[in-house]
């Protein structure tokens, strides 16, 4: 290509061209993301939710639901936040791991939970319990929060959507779960916490296998 038509080429194309804006530092959208997330909870939590039911079936074991849901809840901010970080090319890969030992702790934690009542319980620890109502409110408060999330996560293009698909799907389930504790005050079977894990499980597989869709590739 000749250098006036070269020069033409750059002339029209910077008189197309549209200003464009820098996204903000992924630390401050991911705290505006978990900002309005937690205003909606909270209002719906107190309009809707059964505080006083958790109350009760926590009774006498105050501090393992503190344990329990702050680990369900620091792995959702954890996992999000980390998801904004790794969005942008060249962020510490370590963020994948930031919300591993909150998982850990909120499964063991949920684990002797479970086992606590199912000893109690005798045999009635193998009802369904409300495991189809758990199910519901999981994947449908978890596409609640989770179009809103990806859709301000998809701004940043990812080149590698898998891992930020994966670390949202888990913030979004972890959030999900945290705010179940409200509308879900009744001691969980064991069949309750494999249809929990399987529910946080479809979550997840959703949000990574739907990646292309909701995260933009550059």
């Amino acid at each position: 290509m000749s250098r006036p038509l070269t020069d033409e080429l750059i002339a029209a194309l910077a008189d197309d061209a549209s200003p464009v804006k820098p996204l903000a530092p992924p630390l401050q959208r991911g705290l505006a993301a978990l900002g309005v997330l937690a205003t909606v909870a909270v209002l719906s939590i107190f309009s809707l939710g059964d505080v006083s039911g958790l109350g009760t079936r926590y009774l006498g074991r105050e501090a393992l639901m503190l344990a329990e849901m702050g680990a369900m809840l620091a792995t959702g901010v954890l996992a999000v936040l980390g998801a904004f970080f790794v969005s942008i090319p060249g962020r510490s890969r370590l963020w994948l791991l930031a919300p591993l030992p909150s998982f850990a702790v909120w499964v063991g934690l949920s684990g002797f939970g479970c086992y606590r009542d199912f000893v109690a319980a005798g045999a009635g620890g193998w009802a369904a319990g409300h495991s189809l109502d758990c199910f519901t409110f999981l994947l449908g408060t978890g596409a609640l929060v989770g179009i809103p999330l990806f859709w301000l996560l998809s701004r940043a293009r990812p080149v590698d959507s898998l891992p930020v698909a994966t670390l949202g799907g888990l913030g979004v389930a972890a959030i999900s779960a945290f705010l179940l504790q409200f509308f879900h005050p009744f001691a969980l079977t064991a069949i309750d916490l494999a249809v929990h894990a399987m529910a946080i499980a479809v979550v997840v597989a959703i949000a990574s296998l739907s990646r292309r869709r909701t995260l933009t590739p550059a």
